[in-house]
């Protein structure tokens, strides 16, 4: 009984899973069935358990992995989305200011016309007064 190492229950473990080289002993005890596996087919079957369990592990990890690379994905479109409408509204902004600013130079350019015009009118007129008032003056 040397070679009965390890004792699984029917319920943790199904032995038909494994190579048909992992035949078993099997024995009922209190009603149960229990299988007794050499040392040999113990490393083996541990060997498989861990392997899968570490397969398991890396998919799940890919996973999470993956999922955060959609996120991020998504936070960098909406951002460059974000930025390509403020950029959008940033140059009519810049637009709006120019036209502005133009409006501004014309609107300038015939105010200072009127005044000048206003200033040799002004002139004209002080001029003319003058002239009346020297010539009533001397009169």
């Amino acid at each position: 009984m040397k070679t009965l190492i390890v004792l699984i229950t029917i319920l943790s473990l199904s032995w038909s899973s494994f190579s048909q080289g992992l035949k078993p002993i099997v024995f009922p005890i209190d009603g149960e069935t229990y299988f007794c596996f050499t040392p040999w087919q113990s490393k083996y079957i541990a060997k498989a358990l861990e392997k899968e369990r570490l397969q398991r592990g890396l998919i799940k990890a890919l996973e999470n992995q993956k999922e955060e690379f959609i996120l991020v994905q998504e936070v960098k479109d909406s951002t460059i989305l974000f930025l390509e409408k403020k950029n959008a509204n940033q140059s009519l902004v810049i637009d709006n200011k120019n036209l502005a600013y133009n409006a501004l130079e014309i609107d300038n350019k015939a105010l200072t016309k009127k005044v000048k015009m206003r200033g040799v009118k002004n002139t004209v007129l002080g001029g003319a007064l003058l002239v009346l008032v020297s010539v009533l003056i001397i009169k």
